[in-house]
């Protein structure tokens, strides 16, 4: 599966380029952009295929190939104009699409919560990956823990008198204005 994600023609992809633009935006740097072009692969290709993918797996992987394809920026010129597909590329393109897999397909355990989360920014960087937290279960940094109980008891009273609607007549202001 690793092997067909890496295998897979992102420059191509409409839809993952423009979205890939909108995660990276425009002062990413190099680094940041590699490795959030990785989570936006994983994230995507799973949707895609319906495929669990582990990110921390699939860079291990990624890592012990002998000469990893390098991750190319965001093709800006395909985003704008799509083009047309014809038959030699539908085939093509079905020739790249890995073969299907069942739903139950996990392809490695889920992430244990790790030790280092000091060291983490205080919100995640892309959207991809607050929607794949939520999508996990998982706690996202930054975000306080509301409980669901009311706290009796600590409220305050009213300091104001109740206001008076039109129809209400006050008499002393009535019996004083005559």
């Amino acid at each position: 599966v690793y092997e067909a994600l890496e295998n897979y023609n992102w420059e191509a992809d409409i839809e993952f380029q423009s979205g890939l633009v909108a995660i990276l935006g425009n002062n990413a740097s190099p680094e940041q952009a590699a490795e959030l072009t990785l989570r936006a692969r994983c994230f995507f290709y799973s949707r895609k295929f319906n495929v669990l993918i582990d990110f921390d797996t699939y860079k291990a992987y990624r890592n012990s190939l002998p000469n990893p394809a390098p991750i190319a920026p965001p093709n800006y010129n395909n985003i704008s104009e799509p083009p047309t597909p014809s038959i030699g590329t539908l085939a093509s393109d079905a020739a790249l699409s890995p073969p299907p897999h069942s739903a139950d397909t996990v392809l490695s355990p889920p992430p244990a919560p790790s030790s280092n989360t000091l060291s983490q920014p205080a919100y995640p960087s892309s959207f991809a990956h607050i929607v794949e937290l939520i999508s996990t279960g998982q706690p996202i940094p930054g975000i306080k823990e509301i409980p669901d109980t009311v706290l009796t008891g600590q409220g305050t009273q009213s300091t104001k008198p109740k206001r008076r609607k039109p129809w209400e007549k006050d008499e002393v202001t009535a019996s004083s204005g005559e």
